[in-house]
């Protein structure tokens, strides 16, 4: 094998690796934008039912129930959500692992 093509396939390979990484890179983004979208969305239609709970309320005792249930949900959907923002990241850094590994083996 000339050294031209030694040099042109090792490149080939490097651009290919590089490609797959940002490709994985890209779709992991993708992800965390998705459960970004249906975060926000959730919080969003859970705040507009919150207002509405709390403009019929005809207590103070009423009022303190709601916000303990309010607080409660509140952070079971953000342990969801970081939950699910910590496997959309531990996957995608596993698959950028995977292809840098194809490319020393």
């Amino acid at each position: 094998m000339k050294p031209e093509e030694f040099f042109l396939d090792a490149w080939k390979r490097q651009l290919d690796t590089g490609f797959r990484v940002i490709e994985t890179l890209v779709e992991g983004a993708t992800k965390l934008h998705e459960a970004q979208l249906e975060a926000a969305c959730a919080a969003h239609a859970d705040l507009v039912a919150t207002q509405k709970k709390i403009a019929a309320a005809a207590s103070a005792s009423e009022l303190l129930k709601l916000q303990t249930q309010w607080a409660g949900a509140n952070m079971e959907s953000c342990m969801a959500y970081w939950r699910q923002m910590y496997e959309a990241m531990s996957a995608t850094n596993e698959d950028v692992v995977n292809c840098m590994q194809r490319k020393a083996a």
